[in-house]
């Protein structure tokens, strides 16, 4: 029964990263996602309302113009939860399909390595997530990079939809006003990576507890 609980008060939310290898000569190209992701409410509780909503705040891009050593590319997106269940809720994120990689028609991105207990520093030519103070991640401030060198924060991958997901965000209480949870996404890549467009989609789900 509890089980049925969790499933009934629940929102899923897919967001769309994007990557664009940029080749040489080429012009510089942007790739977006959808502004807004979606959001659901389903009922009440005896204690006031479990309606739980979940948005996005915005668009995620992560273009790398590599060069022969490598280049790389840090970005963020921002999940909102918004509930007053009294007892909170959990966000966890997966990718939507087995396959955890960023592809295109002409080749992949890996992921990460790391996980949220064991981060790592992004190696070359693989992509993965960071929330600043969660779990072993560190406080950062983890900043916006655009092709740069490679960053000193570390990142995990994100588990293919056939694993569980992994939390990104937890609260013991009511979320109203909506708690933010800023997600960063770091791409490296060098030219021996196929320029193209790479996607990857992340579908984050948000639960009453």
């Amino acid at each position: 029964m509890r089980r049925l609980t969790r499933r009934l008060f629940e929102t899923v939310l897919v967001a769309l990263v994007s990557l664009v290898i940029i080749g040489p000569g080429a012009a510089y190209a942007n790739t977006t996602d959808s502004a807004s992701y979606g959001s659901g409410g389903y009922g009440n509780c005896s204690y006031g309302s479990c309606t739980i909503t979940l948005t996005s705040g915005g668009t995620t891009n992560v273009n790398v113009v590599p060069d022969s050593a490598g280049k790389c590319t840090v970005q963020s997106d921002t999940a909102s939860v918004l509930t007053d269940n009294p007892t909170g809720y959990s966000l966890t994120m997966t990718t939507s399909t087995t396959n955890n990689s960023m592809v295109s028609s002409s080749g992949s991105i890996s992921s990460s390595s790391g996980t949220p207990a064991s981060p790592t520093v992004l190696a070359m030519n693989t992509w993965g997530y960071r929330v600043d103070g969660l779990a072993s991640f560190g406080s950062g401030p983890t900043t916006t990079l655009n092709s740069g060198s490679v960053p000193s924060t570390t990142f995990a991958k994100v588990p293919p939809s056939n694993l569980a997901g992994t939390q990104v965000a937890s609260s013991s209480s009511a979320a109203n006003p909506a708690v933010n949870t800023t997600v960063w996404y770091g791409v490296c890549a060098n030219s021996a990576v196929p320029a193209g467009s790479y996607t990857v989609t992340v579908t984050y789900t948000a639960v009453t507890n």
